[in-house]
């Protein structure tokens, strides 16, 4: 079957949603509502894809601007039927059948698009409308067929008289063209409706009108072409979404101890037999692979997880990377691009920035390693900072092989701990130390006898 183009219609304010960004880049499940209308649009075949932008234009531009799209804008929002004339131009070396979808319509699956694009082709009708029964149809509008079954007209919510209001079949605002006959349909549309507007819907009647044959395909589960107009629509395309995202991963071996409680977003990828425990939250670009453990209350944001990897509860890890058979947390906070290399040890309460940790490096309790190259096999005490700051810039530290930093050292950067040195317990280390030196910085103990009895009987 040859690719048909696609058409997405992305330039509604959203006005219902009451934000100040566009609809077009209102998240669902992680990602930008337009960029799953691409995402499918991609996966169904389509080939060239028009996006018709409007409303925030340069918002939208910025993150299309990594995609294989033609950006089409509607300066004037004058209704669907206007939006894809805008697209015209943008299709004039294109002679195929076209797909018209919307970003707010993100459940759409790839199939349902490649199964309309396919009967419409065979049938060889002009225009081919993706309709679905409806329990509640009310805004959306309504598919009337003539006495034996066939489209004869669409009628929008606001324009539809009380007995057309009770049709439950309803336009998905989902279609395939003849890309002539569209095109040659599209000037003979006028704005007289209650929106004042030129309807894309509108186009059937004209077809029909000039003889040409109209079909359609009824797509069962109407929540899979179900619009985003309001927050309760979000929310609601939101729950399915991720209940998607979840049960394609367990699908694929991993183990969801309670899959509701977790929060997985659409890109996220994870290896089999993970299992994850409930409360958890992986998020953006993550990548997680086997046989990792991720406890309760975990937070994860664009990281790159090894195999093995236990990630104990109430822990955060963003934008790093975990090596293999790294052991993080509990309440660990991990952040900023470091990178925890294999089998090391982020231990309670440890907080790790721009940091790389060397392999088999142990890190276990209430620490702060900040701007830190550490080496293989090092031992970071209890207690220890590195004191990355200055009050104006950020400074390195750098901690050799072997070293041992004893607790509650504070390593004042810029500074270098050779390999195998011993930092003592206690000590303010502000220069640099040799390899296989030990650095001690306390002053003398002193004790002076009775001094606490005296006190209590003062």
């Amino acid at each position: 079957m040859p690719s048909p183009a696609c058409i997405i219609l992305a330039a509604g304010e959203g006005t219902r949603l009451k934000s100040k960004y566009p609809k077009a880049l209102q998240p669902l499940c992680g990602k930008p509502l337009v960029l799953h209308a691409i995402d499918t649009a991609q996966a169904a075949g389509a080939d060239p894809i028009v996006v018709v932008i409007g409303a925030g234009a340069e918002q939208v531009q910025t993150v299309l601007a990594e995609t294989d799209v033609r950006i089409v804008y509607q300066a004037e929002r004058k209704g669907t039927g206007h939006a894809v004339m805008c697209a015209e131009e943008a299709l004039a070396d294109y002679h195929g059948d076209v797909l018209v979808t919307c970003a707010d319509i993100p459940l759409v699956r790839p199939q349902t698009l490649s199964q309309l694009a396919g009967e419409h082709l065979q049938s060889g009708a002009a225009a081919t409308v993706l309709t679905t029964i409806c329990p509640d149809p009310t805004g959306y509008g309504r598919v009337v067929r003539d006495e034996d079954g066939h489209v004869k007209q669409i009628v929008e919510h606001d324009d539809a008289d009380p007995q057309v209001q009770q049709i439950n079949e309803i336009n998905t605002s989902i279609y395939c063209f003849q890309a002539a006959a569209l095109f040659a349909a599209l000037p003979r549309l006028n704005a007289d409706n209650v929106q004042g507007e030129y309807y894309l819907t509108d186009v059937i009647p004209e077809l029909l009108d000039g003889g040409h044959t109209v079909a359609a395909v009824t797509v069962g589960d109407w929540q899979e072409v179900m619009g985003i107009n309001t927050r309760a629509q979000q929310a609601q395309a939101e729950q399915i979404a991720r209940d998607r995202v979840r049960q394609r991963l367990m699908n694929d071996g991993v183990m969801l101890m309670h899959p509701a409680s977790v929060f997985i977003d659409c890109e996220v990828q994870i290896g089999p037999d993970t299992v994850i425990w409930p409360g958890a939250v992986l998020l953006g670009q993550t990548q997680v692979g086997s046989d990792c453990v991720i406890e309760s209350n975990v937070r994860i944001e664009n990281c790159q997880i090894g195999d093995r990897v236990q990630i104990k509860h109430c822990s955060v890890v963003t934008d790093s990377r975990l090596g293999n058979e790294v052991q993080v947390g509990p309440f660990a906070h991990i952040r900023d691009n470091s990178d925890i290399r294999e089998q090391a040890r982020i231990g309670s309460y440890a907080e790790v920035v721009r940091s790389v940790v060397g392999p088999r490096t142990y890190d276990k309790h209430f620490s702060y390693l900040g701007d830190a190259q550490v080496g293989a096999d090092v031992n970071i005490g209890a207690g220890v900072i590195t004191c990355n700051y200055d009050g104006q810039t950020k400074h390195r530290t750098v901690i050799g092989d072997g070293a041992f930093v004893g607790s509650d050292a504070a390593i004042v950067a810029p500074v270098t701990i050779g390999a195998r040195a011993y930092i003592g317990a206690g000590s303010v280390i502000t220069k640099d130390v040799p390899p296989d030196a030990l650095a001690v910085s306390r002053s003398h103990q002193k004790s002076i006898e009775g001094w606490a009895k005296r006190r209590r009987e003062q």
